[in-house]
């Protein structure tokens, strides 16, 4: 009988044995980290769903009245059409049927004008549009016999050219002069064509004519810039090298591009209208944000509070909850700092996720992850400024947002990384961790002072429903930032011409210049800029960008029938045409207005 029970107590010993092991390899060590007793989550793994590929056919409707994309190649970068016209404002309607596209005045053929895309037929039907009143755009007249029209010579495609200038100069340089395309990968294919009957708009750095209208009735437009791809490149951060500041400066280049498109659907619609992109009655949107990411920062940031509720402004603090002692700092998201998170909640600011290491690492080789990271096993070891042990990308995103919702309430949406470090995967990671806005790449290096939707894999083909708010000021640039505060200023004015939003980062590892710096801002903007958090932000500009808009011929004037199936505060819709200029929506979310125009 003994014999027969000796092999059991072996295999119990060697389970206790396993077990003691396992608990004290993945006990936490207080002398290495903070320990929050009873803490451990999250509980609910995060998985990664693969979204399905955006197609065309989801954007094609709505009515006649609307810009139409007409896709002679589905393969093309299309999406970046989509992404910045409705970042703009722009009423689209994106199609493959040429018949569809030319029920409406203005016309863009993306990404290619030839006789092997288009039928003879469809080529003269497209002329035809032209004569008969229409605008057509066309970015590659690769054949089909519409030079002519177009008022232009041979078009000659390459990815040398780096600049285009426009010819009808505003005096402000980076808008008339801007960028399309740059050495080494950030390249991006141009067609200079050669000049002809129409007017050149601008002209590359070769000489080569970049856009060009004739009128012939209507217009018959070239842009010589793959729009779409340039679009793309820039929104899914692979563009670094074009941009002529990384921060702290004025990089309007995709703006001005999809500027010059509107204003075409604008002159040649009979009733056009775009929605704003700022809140109804503001010339701008300023974004006060905060990275917590230093031990004393955590109290200062409630001096910075205190300074955004006196003046009516909510901001957001992204807060790394450092539990680990490493290369990087000693603990600091400890029971006093969640007592601080804790205050700045109360001052009815934002708090969002400032990751947990706050590693270079995060951007090229931490890995992603299984989806499966707590607290207190996820202990990630910062070793040098580009190295951690035991970090992924879903722990920082899960367990900081775990952390700072258990430990503070936060209710966290907002993320940005440390070292604005943007790995590939973090769209879709930010998207399986219950995020849905991102402040995570430069405004400058995006091109574009306005937010954005991020796409899988920061990718071409499928849209993540998580939004991106670039950083446009920052304050680790020489000289300190109280000393560069009209320079931040007149950069707010030069987004303000076109209602653009500008982010501000600020390090509240002090609170002299820096505080005087944002008090100063928020100061001198207030009452023409709408002020707050992303957040607060984001989810008007998420239903902002939600909102299903058609305006309509009805008896001797017009209609605007708006769908707001989020909801529309202040939400204002212009309308160029029209006496009343402009009209503001308040819908709950799933209300219905019509509204006569005249």
């Amino acid at each position: 009988m003994m014999r027969r029970r000796l092999p059991l107590l072996l295999v119990a010993l060697a389970v206790l044995l396993a077990g003691g092991w396992w608990w004290w390899r993945e006990r936490p060590d207080p002398s290495v980290m903070h320990v929050f007793p009873g803490v451990r989550g999250p509980a609910k793994a995060s998985k990664i769903v693969e979204p399905p590929r955006t197609r065309i056919a989801q954007f094609d409707r709505g009515g006649p009245h609307r810009l139409a994309i007409l896709v002679t190649d589905p393969q093309s970068g299309w999406l970046g059409l989509v992404r910045g016209f409705r970042a703009h404002g722009v009423p689209i309607t994106v199609t493959e049927d040429p018949a569809k596209a030319l029920r409406h005045k203005v016309v863009l053929v993306y990404p290619i004008v030839s006789g092997r895309v288009l039928s003879a037929e469809q080529l003269r039907a497209l002329a035809q549009h032209v004569r008969d009143g229409g605008t057509v755009v066309a970015f590659n007249l690769a054949g089909g016999g519409l030079g002519e029209l177009f008022g232009v010579g041979e078009g000659t495609e390459a990815s040398s050219r780096l600049r285009m200038r426009w010819t009808g100069a505003t005096g402000e340089p980076e808008s008339d002069e801007i960028v399309v395309s740059s050495t080494g990968e950030a390249k991006v294919a141009s067609v200079g064509y050669a000049p002809g009957t129409a007017q050149a708009a601008a002209r590359f750095d070769d000489g080569s004519v970049a856009a060009a209208c004739r009128k012939v009735g209507g217009q018959a437009c070239v842009l010589g810039v793959d729009l779409g791809s340039l679009a793309q490149r820039s929104m899914n951060g692979r563009a670094e090298a074009l941009a002529r500041h990384y921060v702290n400066g004025y990089e309007p280049s995709l703006d001005v591009l999809f500027r010059w498109v509107r204003d075409l659907y604008v002159a040649g619609e009979p009733m056009p209208w775009l929605v704003s992109t700022a809140p109804a009655g503001r010339q701008a949107s300023i974004l006060f944000t905060h990275d917590v990411d230093y031990g004393p920062s955590v109290h200062n940031a409630l001096a910075y509070a205190d300074a955004l509720k006196a003046r009516g402004v909510q901001g957001t603090f992204f807060v790394q909850t450092k539990y680990m002692k490493d290369y990087n700092d000693k603990v600091f998201f400890d029971d006093a700092a969640v007592a601080d998170v804790k205050g700045l909640l109360a001052r009815g600011q934002e708090v969002g996720s400032h990751t947990v290491a706050h590693s270079g690492a995060f951007e090229h080789t931490m890995p992603l992850g299984d989806g499966r990271e707590r607290y207190p096993r996820y202990r990630p070891f910062v070793q040098t400024v580009d190295t951690v042990k035991g970090a992924t990308i879903l722990g920082e995103l899960r367990v900081s947002k775990f952390l700072l919702d258990r430990l503070a309430g936060a209710d966290v949406v907002s993320f940005r990384p440390g070292r604005l470090a943007y790995p590939f995967t973090l769209p879709q990671a930010l998207n399986a961790s219950g995020y849905r806005y991102s402040s995570s790449i430069t405004a400058n290096t995006v091109l574009t002072h306005l937010p954005f939707q991020l796409t899988d894999g920061r990718a071409d083909g499928a849209l993540q429903p998580v939004f991106e708010f670039p950083v446009g000021v920052e304050d680790e640039e020489a000289p300190p930032l109280l000393q560069r505060l009209d320079a931040a200023d007149a950069l707010v004015a030069k987004v303000a011409r076109e209602r653009g939003v500008v982010t501000v980062l600020i390090h509240p590892n002090q609170v002299g210049d820096k505080l005087r710096f944002e008090e100063a801002l928020a100061d001198r903007w207030k009452g023409r800029a709408w002020m707050g958090g992303v957040r607060q932000f984001g989810d008007w500009w998420t239903a902002r960008d939600a909102l299903d808009l058609d305006v309509q011929p009805r008896g001797d004037g017009w209609v605007m029938v708006a769908d707001a199936p989020k909801g529309a505060a202040e939400v204002e819709v212009l309308l160029p045409k029209a006496a009343q200029g402009r009209v503001t929506l308040r819908l709950p979310p799933g209300g219905r207005s019509t509204t006569a125009i005249k």
